[in-house]
């Protein structure tokens, strides 16, 4: 595996300075984080233990399955309609046979994806934080100034108090979270390593993996995610960039721009789950033409780029994979020809 931190700072710098200064696609009005304001409860007070349990709750769908912003939209709904199981102090009273309710419950309001995964964790996690932290988790960050110690509390697999299916990119998350609310300081850490992050290192070639050392999961590899969380945090500390900033750069600018290269979208068979067929769709139609010279042609990273890394074998197979080599459409080509 090679990592080519020159090109990784060059691409970083320009979707920060793209970020801060609002140029295309940040000016848009959908460039907004998905724990935005608009998308959660109005009830809420910004920076208060309950916006602080709800963003604690969100985590749970931010491990792929579904987009984030609609996770968390239909989880406001389920706030707006029960608020009560967003407390610690109600949840510890649940009994175990309650469960399968409360999973039916998130099903109800389409958040199926690990239904009875998340009800399991979300009663055990309350338990612990209803325990230790006085119902609050704000209180979880107490004392804390780095990712390492992060790490150290809030792992399970680390300490015997830490929160279930919390691991390195859940940390970062909740960090992201908590920060971004203003409810703990500012430290550098590795911004969480989701889909859209992996997206942007593998197709600009900034991280180049053997094919032979990719498994069933294609290069989504705990080797791969070590190196990409050190590359991220290297670039914030060196540079002195504010995780947050580069953290909604990336991950908008593949949202809405890689997102619509016809290379990266994909036709889905009837739903079963991990074994869905997915085929990719056929380029280059007039419409698909037009979205190209809206998106890619203009993009501010657009010389570097090079693979097509399609979403859906990530959030339906589990998989990361390089699908084929960016194109552009043949009248692109065409039109260069004759110039």
């Amino acid at each position: 595996m090679f990592v080519d931190k020159k090109r990784a700072k060059e691409i970083f710098d320009r979707l920060v300075v793209a970020y801060s200064t609002m140029e295309y696609p940040f000016n848009l009005p959908e460039a907004i984080p998905p724990q935005t304001r608009q998308n959660l409860p109005p009830t809420l007070m910004w920076g208060s233990r309950e916006h602080a349990l709800f963003l604690f709750v969100s985590c749970y769908w931010m491990r792929g399955g579904i987009r984030s912003d609609e996770a968390i939209r239909r989880l406001t709904r389920i706030y707006l309609s029960c608020p009560e199981i967003f407390l610690p102090e109600f949840i510890s009273d649940m009994h175990d046979t309650e469960l399968p309710a409360l999973a039916a419950f998130l099903r109800l309001f389409r958040l199926g994806f690990n239904a009875d995964e998340i009800a399991g964790a979300w009663k055990k996690n309350f338990l612990k934080i209803f325990r230790k932290w006085n119902s609050d988790p704000r209180k979880i960050f107490d004392g804390i100034s780095t990712y390492e110690e992060a790490c150290d509390r809030i792992q399970k697999k680390k300490n015997k108090n830490g929160f279930h299916g919390f691991q390195e990119k859940m940390v970062s998350m909740i960090t992201y979270f908590f920060m971004d609310a203003e409810i703990i300081d500012r430290w550098h850490f590795p911004i969480p390593v989701d889909f859209h992050v992996l997206r942007t290192v593998f197709a600009h070639e900034i991280v180049v993996a053997d094919p032979s050392e990719a498994n069933g999961n294609g290069f989504y590899t705990k080797a791969v995610l070590a190196a990409v969380r050190e590359l991220f945090h290297s670039y914030c500390v060196e540079n002195n960039v504010d995780p947050l900033i580069l953290c909604n750069a990336v991950w908008l600018h593949s949202g809405l721009m890689c997102n619509q290269h016809p290379g990266n979208q994909t036709n889905e068979g009837e739903h079963e789950g991990r074994k869905t067929t997915l085929t990719p769709v056929p380029k280059w139609s007039q419409a698909q033409s037009r979205t190209y010279d809206r998106v890619c042609a203009v993009c501010v990273i657009r010389k570097t780029c090079v693979w097509c890394v399609p979403s859906a074998e990530y959030y339906v197979a589990g998989k990361l994979v390089l699908r084929e080599r960016r194109e552009s459409p043949p009248q692109s080509s065409l039109f260069d020809i004759l110039l």
